[in-house]
């Protein structure tokens, strides 16, 4: 699986009423094959704001945004739209879980909803890698906030999409789901895939292989592997 992502001067502007509000400015990037890179900087540094602009899910105001050599922005709605069906995997802090189906069900919904063949040998691998092998047939609406996400999690990983994007996949989750949902997505991106996590928590960021800081919307440094001390006074010097 070798996957590319690049983003070119990306900018975005907010209007409320009279006033704009620069939330990107000049954002670049460039990715290429499998691991695990983390989007990390102050709350309002502008993570969440660049990720969904990544993502193909938020339009920015300028500047290209490009997966596998692909301008997102610059294909038709139904391109982008099959694009983010085959090639893209989203795992947000809202589960959107359909409450009354079961996890497997729900893990299973996307390739169901395409009228495609389910990989429920692939289904399987991930419901014993995420520990969910008891919940199987349980409704979403009975799961624990870390068996909800987990479940997520298997459902945007099931596809083997090109990368997945993670919005503080671990932000609401306790201790022992948290390890469970990080050392997971390592051993996916030790395995090739490609995943982008915006996270606040810097013991999660010290597992990833690349770290992309954030300030004022801007991309202000990159690291590679480090530890979450490092990390903590890289970002507490951006204040000063």
């Amino acid at each position: 699986m070798t996957a590319t992502l690049s983003a070119s001067n990306i900018r975005r502007d907010v209007q409320s009423g009279p006033t704009t509000t620069e939330v990107l400015r000049g954002c670049n990037l460039e990715l290429h094959g499998g691991g695990l890179t983390a989007i990390v900087g102050h709350s309002g540094s502008g993570k969440s704001s660049l990720l969904m602009c990544l993502s193909g899910l938020d339009e920015p105001t300028s500047g290209i945004v490009s997966i596998n050599g692909q301008d997102i922005y610059r294909q038709s709605a139904s391109d982008r739209a099959r694009m983010l069906r085959t090639s893209i995997g989203f795992v947000f802090q809202q589960y959107n879980l359909v409450p009354f189906l079961s996890v497997e069900e729900n893990i299973t919904l996307p390739f169901r909803l395409n009228r495609e063949k389910v990989p429920f040998r692939v289904v399987d691998d991930l419901i014993e890698a995420f520990h969910l092998g008891a919940r199987r047939d349980a409704p979403a609406r009975t799961l624990s906030g870390g068996e909800q996400q987990r479940t997520a999690l298997c459902r945007a990983l099931a596809r083997r999409p090109d990368i997945v994007f993670a919005d503080e996949p671990t932000g609401a989750l306790d201790s022992q789901s948290t390890g469970i949902v990080l050392d997971t997505l390592r051993r996916m991106a030790d395995e090739g895939q490609m995943i982008v996590m915006v996270t606040h928590d810097l013991e999660a960021a010290a597992m990833a292989d690349n770290v992309i800081i954030m300030s004022d919307g801007q991309v202000v440094g990159a690291v590679g592997r480090t530890t979450s001390q490092e990390l903590l006074a890289i970002i507490s010097n951006l204040g000063e």
